[in-house]
This record gives structure tokens, C-alpha cells and sequence, in this order.
């Protein structure tokens, strides 16, 4: 996604794209991986040192809403980790309950064209998320898994 796009999505949620905002995103779009807030926030120290953490996390919040960053592990903030949301890169995850990994879903699991709340019929929906909780292979291997 280019600088262009990136200004156009945060323009749209009346924000400009900062210094700090840009180096959040390359940090994450840098990343093969979904990070923790705090290895984003490492990461931006080395250009911005004086960051701090609820900087990146109020920034986080900004980029998860306009749709340009996904949360992964949606349980609890502190084992929250954010990945980059390419323009057309919607997918989901298996997060790991003992290390915190996540692995991608390969397809979209649910079809929400016709889902509606029963009490709503008129509910329209413009997003979703899901994710699937479990154990991976090494943790099950090294005994973490409940048997």
C-alpha cells in the first residue's frame, strides 16, 4: 500500500499520517508476523525514542479502525498482537492459548450475506472478526495443552 492510499484512509478518519503514525505502519508492514504493542513500540524507539507505549497502543486503536491494522487475539489486550490489513487481505486466526502464536486461516469461515439478528432483521453488517483458540504442536509437545 503506498503513502498516497495510507493518507487518503487516515484523512477519511480526520486524522493526518505523522511521523510516528508512518513509522507504526512500516514497522508493521515490515513484519512477517503479527507484533505485540510492545515490540511495535521497541521498534519505533529507533527512530522516535521517546515514544511510549500508550502512544502506539492510542495509534493502534486509530489504524484498527479505519482498517488498515488487525488485531489478532482478540481476548485481552495484553496478548493482543497487530498486524498490517492489506488492501484486500482479510483473513483470520488459530492463537495459540499458552505461547500466543497465531497461524492464518486460510479462507473466511463464516458467510455473512444473509446473517441477521433475529430481533433486527434490517442489522447490517460491515465487519467481522474471528478466531479460533487452542494449542499448537510445540506447546502440546512440551505439556502446556489440558489434557
Amino acid at each position: 500500500m503506498n503513502q498516497k492510499i495510507l493518507n487518503q484512509r487516515l484523512k477519511a478518519t480526520g486524522l493526518k499520517l505523522t511521523s510516528r503514525r508512518q513509522k507504526i505502519l512500516e514497522v508493521l508492514m515490515g513484519s512477517s508476523r503479527p507484533l505485540s504493542a510492545q515490540e511495535i513500540t521497541q521498534a519505533v524507539r529507533s527512530t522516535h525514542p521517546q515514544i511510549s507505549l500508550d502512544t502506539v497502543y492510542r495509534n493502534l486503536a486509530v489504524f484498527t479502525a479505519a482498517g488498515m491494522v488487525n488485531q489478532v487475539n482478540l481476548q485481552n489486550r495484553e496478548s493482543a498482537r497487530f498486524e498490517f490489513q492489506g488492501e484486500n487481505d482479510h483473513h483470520h486466526h488459530f492463537v495459540c492459548l499458552s505461547c500466543g502464536q497465531s497461524f492464518c486461516v486460510e479462507s473466511c469461515p463464516t458467510e455473512l450475506a444473509d446473517l441477521r439478528p433475529p430481533d433486527n432483521p434490517g442489522f447490517k453488517v460491515v465487519g467481522h472478526a474471528f478466531e479460533v483458540y487452542g494449542y499448537c504442536t510445540k506447546c502440546q509437545a512440551g505439556g502446556a495443552a489440558p489434557h
